[in-house]
């Protein structure tokens, strides 16, 4: 009795497909649970990774500021950091000439990040601006100081670089503002030179502590680097007001990286138990090819219990192996499926302890399965399966319906303030899901309905059709078995990939329609007077566009050039018929305004004569008007330009041109995409997770064939030798796997594009802000399912008719 026993290891090399079946299922298994959590921690990583490219650099670590301090107490306080700054008051220096407004400063390494025009060396540093008011020169002196003018620079302007966005509040002018509320610094050389300025620097000055810090990849570093940042403030005691943007920005992550965990826990845990289910299916089958040893034994004495372990004897290396590959497989594929590479220290071993707990369970469903097996055999007769009979798709159904009752009653959750993350609602983001899991099942119980009607098809007049049906209800189990994989990986692919893109396209849509254009700068009225000329590289992508309260002044004929537009044609169109006639102006209505005449100060009366639902900027509330409408354009609140250009080229083009600007808005940086990244990072996980379930219909197919090889070359060579022409044994078999293929396709495509067209709008990160996320485009994805589908199926009729034309009928038929 001992020989089968310890021979069981070496037995299971005898069935080398139960071994590759027994293998893949583990490590889809594994592949799943470690993925899930690589995925959650990567994203918490890439969530700190978006932030912190949102704020400055040198604010990542917790900082200090403080004002109207004596200019020598904010030298001796700036010194006690790594890129201390210190800033005298706006005053009026005299380097014996005009006197204008300036400020002196000191801070490391900032002539280093300057752009020197004349001169250089050690000395005072005079920006653009002020040498060419004041009539400054290299070697002039500062009145009432020994201190030198050695060197002309270039003023600083947004946007800054990542060196200088800390200190733009006081080391960046505003060019339009008051006189005296905001100048340029003119640098000197070292610290102790702040105490040689003139008597009237020396109150009301400017302090900044920041610190230098390294790039964090995780949140622990960056909670590593937030605690020890906080106790060095603390340390120092200074009387000062702390800056810690750190503190938001793991917060979010953390947040961030909850939301997604708690998404992904249902959709794990349903992959888990297919997983499982799918390991109790091997188990059957080895059940069933061991039938007679199993007999033998159990007629010797073994019980069920123990011809269960003789099962994992056998079967639990490969399910262990596969195991192991699964987790080596999500670590190596993290960049393909994860939107970071670096995840939490210690999660790989989180992720081996998930794979670990999946093979033990594994392991306990061979044992349990092979049991129950072997006492349904061998102990007592067996009983009509009543497991089918249930309507589990009417029970699925049912969920998806109370799900979508949640998502038509809250969206994602959304949390009561703008610009936080929403709390998600994993009910909500299931439903997509449910329906495309009911209408598997569905299809699936429809399917097995018509293999068990197919004895009475009699379609001969068409041979091709008849044999393929046969041979599908000859393999009714695992004809069903590949439809509902197949269904429910088509569906979960374009769920997970429709809903990221729209989120995608949901974000880029609502700072459009926040901006206005893709970068936009506030100007002058001398831009708008004409006294000012644009520079050449800007005609054709730019407009000036005047902003009152609630209205906006369009210029018609470039309007259309730069404002992010859904239909610049029939916008055009309509802003190109505002003639204004007599005192009345005329103006389009936007969304929900009143449909009335309205007085705006600055502007004249204004009279609705068409209406739009959304405009940029105005957003669903407001009008608009034509500039030739507005008399005295130097009554309108504030002139911007808006353009198509990146923020950078509009910018560099106006200094070019010596136009001064201020206020300047990114469309790429103006709203917080972290809450559209966290569902978007969601679904891309649904979406790799459909890949999975893909590939495991894919290879049940192709092994369904593989197994069915004998049988297929049988028929199909006898068939031949009837007289059954190649070409019908080629379309026979290509029907044969296309009547799962197109099935699942149409299905899967079909419950997935519905449940997102409904889903879509609500699954919204920022339902105060329009449009909402709508469906993108579908030909794409459809067309690249369908040419997958295609080869698969041309990939399997190969295999099968490969094994009729190699068959030796003879052999087949001893």
């Amino acid at each position: 009795m001992q020989l089968p026993w310890r021979a069981a290891p070496r037995a299971a090399l005898s069935s080398p497909l139960t071994l590759v079946v027994s293998i893949v299922t583990t490590l889809l298994l594994g592949f799943v649970v470690a993925a899930a959590a690589l995925h959650s921690s990567a994203s918490g990583s890439a969530a700190l990774a978006y932030q912190q490219d949102r704020i400055c650099p040198h604010t990542v670590h917790p900082g200090l500021d403080g004002e109207g301090l004596p200019l020598s107490q904010a030298v001796s306080m700036a010194a006690r950091s790594d890129l201390g700054g210190a800033y005298s008051r706006i005053g009026r220096p005299d380097f014996g000439g005009i006197a204008t407004y300036g400020r002196f400063g000191y801070r490391p390494d900032a002539r280093a990040h300057l752009t020197v025009l004349q001169g250089g060396g050690t000395g005072l540093w005079v920006p653009q601006t002020i040498a060419t008011a004041a009539k400054v020169r290299v070697g002039d002196r500062l009145t009432g100081s020994p201190l030198v003018v050695t060197a002309v620079y270039a003023d600083l302007a947004q946007p800054v670089d990542g060196w200088w966005c800390s200190e733009a509040k006081t080391a960046v002018p505003n060019p339009l503002g008051g006189d005296g509320a905001s100048t340029s610094v003119i640098w000197v050389s070292s610290p102790s030179d702040l105490a040689l300025l003139p008597p009237e620097f020396a109150s009301n000055a400017t302090v900044t502590l920041r610190f230098a810090s390294e790039r964090l990849s995780t949140l622990a570093e960056a909670e590593s680097l937030r605690d020890r940042g906080n106790a060095r403030l603390t340390a120092l005691g200074l009387p000062l007001t702390r800056t810690d943007p750190l503190s938001g920005a793991i917060a979010a992550a953390r947040t961030s990286e909850r939301n997604v965990s708690s998404a992904l826990l249902p959709l794990v845990v349903i992959s888990v138990l297919v997983g499982l289910a799918g390991v109790g299916t091997v188990t059957v089958q080895w059940a069933q090819r061991r039938h007679s040893e199993l007999r033998l034994l159990w007629v010797r004495g073994a019980s069920p219990l123990a011809l269960g372990f003789r099962g994992v004897l056998e079967l639990g290396l490969p399910l262990v192996l596969g195991g192991v590959l699964g987790l080596v497989a999500a670590r190596l594929l993290l960049p393909l499926y994860a939107p970071g590479v670096v995840p939490a220290p210690g999660t790989l071993w989180v992720a081996l302890g998930f794979v670990l707990g999946v093979v033990v369970l594994s392991l306990a469903v061979t044992v349990l399965v092979a049991s129950w097996r072997a006492h349904r055999t061998f102990q007592r007769r067996a009983r009509a399966r009543r497991f089918g009979l249930v309507p589990w798709e009417l029970v699925v159904a049912s969920l998806a319906v109370l799900a979508w009752f949640r998502l038509s009653d809250n969206g994602l959750g959304t949390s009561p303030k703008a610009g936080s993350l929403p709390r998600v609602d994993v009910a909500a983001l299931a439903f997509p899901l449910l329906v495309v899991l009911a209408a598997a099942l569905l299809a699936t119980r429809l399917l097995r309905w018509s293999l068990g009607w197919s004895h009475r098809v009699r379609w001969w007049q068409v041979p091709a059709a008849q044999f393929a049906v046969r041979r599908l209800a000859a393999a009714a189990g695992p004809v069903t078995g590949v439809l509902l994989v197949g269904v429910l990986a088509v569906g979960t692919i374009a769920v997970g990939s429709t809903v990221a893109d729209a989120q995608q396209s949901a974000l880029a849509s609502k700072s459009g329609v926040f901006v206005g254009a893709n970068s936009t700068v506030q100007v002058s009225q001398d831009v708008a007077l004409g006294r000012v000329e644009l520079p050449s590289s800007l005609r054709g992508n730019t407009t000036l566009v005047g902003v009152s309260t609630g209205v906006l002044v369009v210029d018609p004929a470039t309007f259309t050039d730069a404002a992010v537009l859904d239909d610049a044609a029939s916008v055009r169109a309509l802003i190109s018929d505002l003639k204004r006639t007599g005192d009345i102006a005329p103006a389009v209505r936007i969304g929900r305004s009143a449909n009335q005449e309205i007085q705006i100060p600055g502007l004249p009366l204004l009279k609705p004569v068409a209406s739009l639902p959304s405009f940029p900027k105005l957003g669903t509330r407001g009008y608009v008007v034509a500039r030739d409408s507005v008399p005295a354009v130097d009554q309108v609140g504030s002139w911007h330009l808006w353009s198509a250009l990146p923020l950078a080229d509009l910018t560099s083009a106006l200094r070019a041109q010596g136009i001064h600007y201020t206020n300047v808005v990114d469309r790429a940086r103006v709203l917080d995409g972290l809450p559209f990244l966290t569902v978007e990072w969601t679904f891309g996980f649904v979406a790799a997770i459909g890949v999975v379930l893909a590939v495991v219909a894919a290879v049940a197919l192709l092994l369904a064939v593989e197994v069915r090889r004998r049988q297929n070359a049988v028929s199909g060579a006898l068939s031949a030798r009837m007289g059954m022409r190649p070409a019908v044994l080629w379309w026979s078999h290509l029907l044969e796997v296309g009547a799962l293929a197109l099935p699942a396709l149409a299905v899967g495509l079909l419950a997935s594009f519905t449940s997102t067209g409904a889903a879509v709008p609500r699954l919204d990160p920022a339902p105060w802000l329009n449009p909402a996320p709508v469906l993108p485009n579908l030909l794409p994805l459809l067309g690249v399912m369908v040419s997958c589908g295609a080869v698969v199926v041309l990939v399997a009729a190969w295999l099968a008719l490969r094994g009729v034309r190699t068959a030796r009928l003879g052999e087949l038929l001893r």
